[in-house]
């Protein structure tokens, strides 16, 4: 049961890299170990030069859910600001961006399911996983694929997804008119990487 319960918890926290279209076949920037999750993109500059963007949030909450048919499912919140670029004003757009101001988490919820039907996501070593993504109010069904991984008692979750940013109705920045100074293509990779060590309240799911 125990097994069954950090699988719901780190398999829901991938959804964190949700996509409506869903392909995973980058390279994750993340590293094997954290509990993390960061988006990246690609800058035009000058309508010439391109280079990546990347922002890493590790203020990230995930937690286990009991619904009151005794199904589990998990909760996950990221909090706007915790994003880091390396770059303030990059940042404070993104958080603009995900109307951080009115909404300033985000939010995935899984759909439920029964303690076996984690467990065997756990021995198959992932699948899909469905739930709402809620940014600015919004909500999006969307479905993962996450790679599960397990080591002794200890289960990690990491994978990339590629998407766009108009999948989530979010219009892709641009600097300057027309994005003549710069801009960023319609392209989003959504990474995560979750350990079972930080997953919050695991009480609720009977042992």
């Amino acid at each position: 049961m125990r097994s069954a319960v950090r699988t719901l918890a780190l398999t829901a926290t991938a959804l964190l890299g949700l996509s409506l279209l869903p392909v995973e076949s980058a390279t994750s920037v993340l590293p094997a170990g954290s509990h993390c999750v960061a988006y990246k993109s690609r800058k035009t500059q000058a309508m010439v030069a391109q280079s990546d963007i990347v922002g890493s949030n590790c203020g990230v909450t995930v937690k286990a859910v009991k619904a009151a048919n005794g199904e589990l499912a998990a909760e996950i919140i990221i909090p706007i600001y915790g994003f880091n670029s390396k770059e303030k004003d990059r940042d404070k757009e993104v958080a603009k961006l995900l109307s951080s101001g009115s909404h300033p988490n985000l939010t995935v919820r899984t759909e439920t399911m029964t303690a076996a039907e984690w467990k065997a996501l756990l021995q198959k070593g992932g699948g899909a996983v469905k739930a709402q993504l809620v940014i600015g109010g919004k909500s999006f069904t969307i479905t993962a694929n996450p790679k599960i991984t397990r080591s002794g008692n200890k289960v990690e979750v990491s994978g990339v997804i590629t998407s766009k940013f108009t999948a989530f109705g979010i219009k892709p920045p641009e600097v300057g008119p027309g994005g003549v100074i710069a801009k960023a293509p319609d392209y989003l990779e959504l990474h995560y990487n979750f350990v079972s060590g930080k997953v919050q309240n695991l009480a609720v799911v009977p042992m």
